[in-house]
C-alpha cells in the first residue's frame, strides 16, 4: 500500500515539475519575443500607442496582458508601460487597465507559488533578494510595509508578490494589498502619459514630480517602520 502510495506522490512531483519547467521555458520564449522588444518599444510612446491600435478593439486587452506580463516576467518594469497606457489611452483607462493587468498578473503568481511551493520563487528570484525580503513577512507591521514598499516607484514589487504565495494571505488579501500600493504611482503615471499625449508638458511635469514626492515619501515611511521594527526584535530578544 506504501509503495503505491509513493509511487503516487512521485508521479504528482513530476507533473507537477514538468509543468512549473514548462511554464518557465514558456516565460523565457515569451520574454526573448515579446518582453525585450516591449521594453524598446514602449520608450517611444507614440510607437506604442501605433502598435497597440493595430490590434483594433483588442488593444485595451492586450495593453492589459502586457501589464499582468510585467508582473509575472519580473525583470520587465511596470513604470515605463504604465505611462505609455496613459499615453495610449488615457489617464482613466490607462489606469483601469493597469490596476487589472497588474491584479491579473499578481493573481497567477500568487497561485502559481501556492500550487509550485517555494521553489517556483528560487527559479524566477534570485536567493539573496528573498532573503533580503522576506523579513518584511515576519515583521510586526509588514502589511503596512507591504503597501508601503508597492509606493516606491523602482521597488521590487513583483519580487514581494511572489513572496505572497508563501504568506498566509487570502487571494483577496493580496489583490487588495498590491492594488492599494500600486495605485498611486500607477495614477500618477497614467495622468502624466496623457498629459505628455497632449503636449502638456508642465501638467506632466507637475504629476511626474508627484510621483516622485510619493517615491520618496514611501522610502522615508518605510525606513521608519524597518528601524522600529528591528528595534522592536532587539528588544525581544
Amino acid at each position: 500500500m506504501n509503495n503505491e502510495e509513493d509511487k503516487h506522490k512521485n508521479a504528482r512531483r513530476l507533473i507537477a515539475l514538468g509543468v512549473l519547467f514548462g511554464f518557465i521555458a514558456v516565460m523565457v520564449i515569451v520574454f526573448i519575443r515579446v518582453g525585450k522588444p516591449l521594453i524598446e518599444l514602449v520608450t517611444d510612446p507614440q510607437r506604442f500607442k501605433d502598435w497597440l491600435e493595430g490590434y483594433g478593439a483588442l488593444s485595451k486587452g492586450v495593453f492589459a496582458g502586457i501589464m499582468a506580463l510585467q508582473v509575472i516576467v519580473a525583470v520587465i518594469p511596470a513604470g515605463p508601460f504604465q505611462v505609455a497606457g496613459g499615453y495610449a489611452f488615457g489617464a482613466f483607462w490607462g489606469t483601469m487597465l493597469s490596476i487589472a493587468g497588474n491584479g491579473l498578473g499578481s493573481m497567477l503568481v500568487y497561485f502559481m507559488v501556492k500550487l509550485f511551493g517555494s521553489r517556483a520563487i528560487g527559479l524566477f528570484v534570485a536567493p539573496e533578494q528573498i532573503d533580503k525580503l522576506k523579513h518584511i513577512l515576519d515583521a510586526p507591521k509588514w502589511k503596512i510595509l507591504f503597501v508601503v514598499i508597492f509606493m516606491i516607484p523602482g521597488s521590487p514589487k513583483d519580487v514581494l508578490t511572489y513572496l505572497t504565495g508563501i504568506s498566509e494571505l487570502k487571494p483577496l488579501s493580496v489583490l487588495l494589498l498590491t492594488t492599494l500600493g500600486r495605485l498611486p504611482a500607477i495614477i500618477a503615471s497614467c495622468l502624466g502619459g496623457a498629459a505628455i499625449s497632449e503636449a502638456s508638458y508642465g501638467k506632466a511635469a507637475i504629476f511626474f514630480g508627484i510621483l516622485a514626492v510619493i517615491s520618496v515619501t514611501g522610502a522615508v515611511i518605510y525606513r521608519k517602520l524597518s528601524r522600529k521594527d528591528k528595534k522592536e526584535d532587539t528588544e525581544k530578544t
